[in-house]
Parts: structure tokens; C-alpha cells; sequence
């Protein structure tokens, strides 16, 4: 019985008790729809266990928050949320990208931790450095958790019981399809719900040398996709929420990966002399030729792809969901997921609780963002945002419709939109020790650089899957040993 299903049964029998004692049957708590935010905000209770929040304090306090979204749009977020709470002060903290943890490490070290932020790509530095809090009791009570999308609940519970981070941006992989190219091959566009096996066939099919047509280029990866889309898996690698599982669908897609690199199905790669020879520049952008018909990417390639330069050079590139395995019973998709956490030694953590999810996830804070989207507009008076910079983490429709206008009026954007709900964050953000895995074991241990040794045709990636699997697994077991603050 996992901890979530225990603890909705333990609620309930635990209401059956009171009810059966004769006590009050006045219908509150977390199944309580929460339509009154203020309501929830100002509840005089004492939280997680009865279903509601905490209040928030009314004294005078100040917040401060770091993330490397757009300045502006942070300032923007700061004073929306300072308009909702007037006696709460909150505070941009201004760190450069490059280097993100190291400034973090910095401001630790004098005490500065801010109250909120974002951890930068690897978990295992957070995890190391205690810079997680705890805010299981806030987000287990909050009636806007059921409101998120189902798939990023469960992130952030790296030791399976405590909530101490929380995904704050979404970005989907993305699957590009040159939809000018498809015509001029007389090739039929494929379905939205096209799957796993109908993507690679049309790679191979799309490929047509004497042209100098290449089926795909890359920035996300057919081993990255494939456990996760065909085991219905939870993260990278075929996490299923325990164990990581490398020995199937990452094996027949890193091999396959290899072939197709090696037999020209994938564009050249970038700087090499294969590259020089088709594009006659070794470092021009595949995607930018007219000699791919899919790339593989993200989804804020959508604003690169409107540009002129691409327009003008009779590029249509119309963006695809991560196509569905062909056995799946689950939507999940890879994605480019941000977290954020609070610091554990804020004074203040139910109100930095509520800072990092209007920044985040909160439907107030994504109406607030889609204000900014509309109006924020540069020295220039042109806008900031060409496009939504993100998803919306939340199901809520009314957010969703309303981005859906801020896109381009194209039956794409909408079939995309639909079936973009089931984000499956890449491993290093989310799971303990796999970062780690990666630099000293999947790029840097005994077979070097995995991916170019089974390209190179060094190794082949089923003779060493099972050895990969098991280092995988240690290293998340190892990792969840130091989370022990």
C-alpha cells in the first residue's frame, strides 16, 4: 500500500470514528473544492491534519526569492503577489545562471539561503549542501495540490515521505515536423496520437539520401523517449517510481540511435567533416537547412522556429507531442521540469510555501503570468514574450484556454496542447543520485562515454544494460542515504 493510499485511508476511517461518536458533521477539509482561496488562506486551524492550511501571518515580513526566469517577469510575479498579501515584502535575489549552485552555495555559507528558489539541474548538490525544507504539511493540505497536473505530484518525495521540492516550470519535449518538406515528398502528416513505432518508421521513411534528406535530427534523444513512453515509466531510464530499468527499451533505442547516426537516417553531427560535407558549413543548425524533415527538441523551439530566418527560407516547422508507446497505458511524456524549494531555515515557511507556488504552480500566479505574457513589453514597446514562456503545471482549463490564445492559430497548437498533461521530468532534477550516475558512470566510467561507444560500435548497449541498471539503482540508494537532514 503506497503512502498516499494509506494516508486517504487512515482519513477515512478516522472520519467514520468521529461521525460514529456523535461529534459535528460540518463537511471540511481536503475534499472540499476550495473554490475561496482567501478562505483556505485565513483558515484558523492547525493544517495538514485537518485537510486545510494554515493561516497566513498578517505581521509585517519579507521574502526573498531567487530564480533565473526573466528578471522583469520575477519583479512582475513580486508585485502581483505582494498586491494578494500587502503585508508581505518580497524580494528578487539576482544570481547568474552560469554557476547557479555555486551562488547558491555562496549565499549559504553567509546565511543567506533565499526563502525561496529554484536548484539548478543536479538534486544530489541540493541534497549534499540541506538546502531542501520540508513543507509536506503546506502542500498535503493545500486544496490546489489535487489541481496539479497527475503526473508532477509525486515529485519532490525523494525519500518517499517528506515534499521538499516542487516543479516550478514545465517545458515538453517537443517532436518538429517540416511540414513543407512532408508536402514536397508527398508524404502524409501523421496523427497527434501517432505512437512510438509510427515516429521511427516515418524517420526511415523520410530519409531519402540522393536528395541529401535526412529523417531526423536531435536535440532530445530516442533513448531518453522510448522507456518512458513504452514502460509508461515515471523518469528516465525506465524509473518506475523504485528502480531504474535500462535493460529493454533504453538498450533497443540507444542501439538504434547508433544505426541510425551511422547509416544517415540522423542529420550529421554538429562540427564534423560529414557535416561540412552536406551542409558545406560543419557548424550550421541541421534544422536549419531544409534537409530534415523531424527534429526532436523542446518546447520553447517554437519561438525559434517562428522567427524570419526560418519563414523566410519556406520552413514550416509544426509542433508534435512525444508520440505514445504502442503498448502504453499512460500518456507520460518527457520533459523539461524546474524545481524550487524553500530554504530550511526560513522563518517564515507557510507564506514561503504560498511565494514558491504562486511563482510556480498556483492558478493566481499563472493568471498573473499569462498578464505579463500579454502586456510586458521591452525599451523597444515591443512585447517580452512572442510566445507562453512554458506550460501551465495545473489542469485547470480556464488557464489553459487562455495560453491557447497567445499561440499560433493552427490545429497543431491545439492537438499538441491536448495531449501535453503527463510530463515526466528528466532524471537529473528529480532523482536522487542520478546526476551523480551520469558523470561517473554513463559518460564517464569504464566504457567512457556510453552513448559514443555504442555509436562508435564499441559496445552494444544489451551487453551492458544489466551492469548499467545496477550501478543506476546503487546510486539512487546511495544518494537517498545522504538525505538524512
Amino acid at each position: 500500500m503506497t503512502r498516499k493510499v494509506f494516508g486517504k485511508l487512515l482519513a477515512v476511517l478516522l472520519l467514520v470514528l468521529v461521525i460514529g461518536v456523535g461529534c459535528s458533521s460540518d463537511e471540511t477539509g481536503s475534499n472540499t473544492e476550495g473554490d475561496n482561496t482567501e478562505a483556505n488562506d485565513n483558515s484558523v486551524n492547525d493544517g495538514a491534519e485537518s485537510g486545510t492550511l494554515p493561516a497566513m501571518t498578517d505581521e509585517e515580513i519579507t521574502l526573498t526569492y531567487a530564480s533565473w526566469k526573466n528578471h522583469d517577469l520575477n519583479v512582475f510575479l513580486a508585485e502581483k503577489f505582494m498586491e494578494k498579501y500587502p503585508n508581505i515584502t518580497v524580494e528578487i535575489v539576482p544570481l547568474d545562471k552560469d554557476g547557479w549552485n555555486d551562488n547558491l552555495t555562496n549565499l549559504a555559507s553567509n546565511g543567506e539561503l533565499p526563502d525561496v528558489f529554484w536548484y539548478n539541474g543536479n538534486v544530489d548538490i541540493a541534497i549534499r549542501n540541506g538546502w531542501l525544507g520540508d513543507f509536506t504539511e503546506y502542500f498535503e493540505a493545500d486544496p490546489e495540490t489535487e489541481d496539479l497536473l497527475d503526473t508532477m505530484i509525486e515529485p519532490g518525495y525523494f525519500d518517499g515521505e517528506r515534499k521538499m521540492a516542487a516543479a516550478t516550470d514545465y517545458f515538453p519535449y517537443a517532436v518538429f515536423l517540416d511540414e513543407n518538406l512532408f508536402e514536397k515528398m508527398n508524404t502524409d502528416m501523421p496523427s497527434p496520437d501517432w505512437t512510438y513505432s509510427e515516429m521511427v518508421d516515418l524517420i526511415q521513411e523520410m530519409t531519402v539520401p540522393e536528395q541529401g534528406i535526412y529523417g531526423y535530427n536531435t536535440g532530445g534523444k530516442l533513448l531518453t523517449i522510448a522507456p518512458i513512453v513504452n514502460q509508461d515509466a515515471v523518469g528516465e531510464f525506465g524509473w518506475d517510481g523504485e528502480k531504474y530499468d535500462l535493460t529493454t527499451d533504453w538498450a533497443e533505442a540507444a542501439n538504434l540511435r547508433a544505426e541510425f547516426i551511422r547509416s544517415g537516417v540522423h542529420a550529421p553531427l554538429y562540427d564534423t567533416d560529414e557535416a561540412e560535407a552536406a551542409f558545406g558549413d560543419r557548424t550550421v543548425w541541421p534544422a536549419s537547412t531544409g534537409k530534415v524533415a523531424i527534429q526532436i527538441d523542446a518546447w520553447w523551439t517554437v519561438g525559434t522556429f517562428s522567427a524570419p530566418e526560418f519563414v523566410d527560407k519556406g520552413l514550416k516547422w509544426v509542433p508534435y507531442v512525444v508520440p505514445k508507446g504502442d503498448n502504453a497505458e499512460t500518456e507520460n511524456k518527457p520533459a523539461y521540469i524546474d524545481f524550487g524549494t524553500i530554504s530550511p531555515a526560513t522563518e517564515n515557511p507557510r507564506e514561503a510555501y504560498e511565494l514558491m507556488k504562486f511563482f510556480g504552480w498556483s492558478k493566481d500566479g499563472w493568471k498573473a503570468k499569462l498578464e505579463a505574457f500579454k502586456t510586458m513589453k521591452d525599451d523597444n514597446g515591443n512585447l517580452v514574450f512572442q510566445h507562453p514562456d512554458g506550460l501551465p503545471l495545473i489542469k485547470d482549463q480556464e488557464i489553459w484556454d487562455e495560453l491557447r490564445t497567445l499561440l499560433p492559430d493552427s490545429h497543431y497548437y491545439d492537438d499538441f496542447l491536448e495531449r501535453a498533461k503527463h510530463p515526466v521530468s528528466l532524471g537529473g532534477r528529480a532523482l536522487p543520485g542520478f546526476e551523480t550516475f551520469l558523470s561517473e558512470v554513463y559518460f564517464g566510467g569504464e566504457y567512457g562515454d556510453v552513448e559514443l561507444a555504442i555509436t562508435n560500435g564499441e559496445v552494444n548497449a544489451h551487453d551492458i544494460a544489466i551492469d548499467l541498471t545496477e550501478k543506476a539503482n546503487e546510486y539512487y540508494e546511495a544518494a537517498l542515504e545522504e538525505l538524512n537532514y
